[in-house]
């Protein structure tokens, strides 16, 4: 399944159309007009394309198939289906998806942000992460883990860190105050004697 950007107009080719009869000689004399090309947005009743088409042969029995920004107004499946006279029925399928989401994994011109849930100024309590000792760099236990965080760049001081205590298998946790969220990019760093250095980035959300 294609992906399509919503709300943009877009030109595939569709097909090949073969004969109805013998099922193999490709049909490419086809006057396909706007009623034959039927849509069906996000799972709902097929209905006639929003603009008449321009649809030519290309070769052996594949057409232009155009759609317009209307025809990709609306988010989850569309599936194009032309039924033509004299030839086997052809269909697309698409998913249409957000201009984000397609620019990010199509056309490589934009990002996707995960949401951390890590409000800005808010407290967090028990946040957990894994130390590892320096040596194996296997999970290590019975730390004494120090934290510090730099807020948006500035320098790393101690906050408001507070209760920190060791949960199992190297995983230990803390409580993170208001104070120590209170910028857009957080850095946490957490070190103890025997141990790598641990640098955790935060971005917080409004």
């Amino acid at each position: 399944m294609r992906l399509l950007k919503q709300n943009t107009a877009f030109t595939f080719r569709i097909g090949p159309f073969v004969d109805a009869t013998d099922g193999v000689t490709a049909e490419t004399a086809l006057s396909i007009a706007q009623a034959d090309m039927q849509i069906s947005k996000n799972g709902g009743a097929f209905a006639q394309t929003s603009a008449a088409p321009t649809t030519t042969h290309d070769a052996d029995g594949w057409y232009q198939c155009p759609l317009t920004a209307t025809d990709t107004n609306t988010l989850g499946p569309l599936t194009v289906q032309i039924v033509m006279a004299g030839a086997l029925p052809v269909w697309e399928h698409f998913m249409v998806v957000p201009a984000n989401v397609y620019d990010s994994l199509v056309a490589g011109t934009d990002r996707l942000a995960i949401k951390s849930g890590i409000r800005k100024n808010q407290a967090l309590a028990n946040f957990p992460f894994l130390m590892t000792d320096s040596t194996n760099h296997n999970p290590a236990t019975g730390l004494t883990v120090t934290a510090t965080r730099s807020i948006d760049g500035a320098a790393f001081g101690a906050g408001t860190i507070a209760n920190m205590t060791e949960v199992a298998n190297g995983v230990y946790q803390c409580d993170l105050g208001a104070g120590d969220l209170n910028g857009d990019t957080i850095a946490l760093r957490f070190t103890a004697t025997g141990a790598d250095d641990l640098i955790v980035t935060l971005i917080t959300e409004p």
